[in-house]
């Protein structure tokens, strides 16, 4: 191969590889910030952070999840409840169920549901239960919209079994 065959080759794959690259999703990897400390990756790591920025698609985490959350045990906290039921039910009938883990943390991975939005969700522990009142409607992420621990009135609580 000729040394100006050699750059063309060379800037083709710099510029197919910069193409792979998503900026957007990178900074929304960036902006989650470290692991807790003592936290290694797993099922358990990351509670109340939308899961599907890393685990979604293109992005850096592995598997790949179609729905995934924390449930906490009091509206307003971000303390988890383990051994939680969450029941899912998409747009076609379909359902699944999941059991929140000690951090909190439930998820189903693409391997094992595609879900046809919108989805409905209910969680049930015991003889305390919630179900969400609105669909969702487009991203299985539960903390894209449940992200306020601080009850701010224009957020959604954390995922909560317990009003009180």
């Amino acid at each position: 191969m000729g040394m100006h065959a050699a750059r063309w080759l060379v800037v083709a794959f710099a510029i197919a590889s910069a193409s792979c690259i998503d900026p957007v999703r990178s900074d929304a990897v960036d902006a989650l910030g470290p692991e807790a400390p003592g936290v290694g990756t797993g099922p358990t790591h990351r509670p109340n952070q939308p899961c599907l920025t890393c685990h979604g698609g293109n992005g850096p985490g592995s598997p790949d999840f179609a729905v995934g959350g924390t449930v906490n045990a009091v509206r307003g906290s971000v303390i988890p409840e383990a051994r939680v039921t969450v029941l899912l039910t998409d747009a076609n009938g379909s359902t699944k169920t999941k059991t929140s883990n000690e951090a909190g943390n439930f998820y189903v991975e693409t391997r094992e549901w595609s879900p046809v939005y919108p989805i409905r969700v209910a969680i049930l522990s015991g003889n305390a239960s919630q179900e969400m009142k609105t669909l969702i409607g487009g991203t299985g992420s539960c903390a894209s919209c449940h992200y306020g621990a601080d009850n701010a009135p224009d957020h959604m609580p954390p995922v909560f079994l317990r009003s009180q």
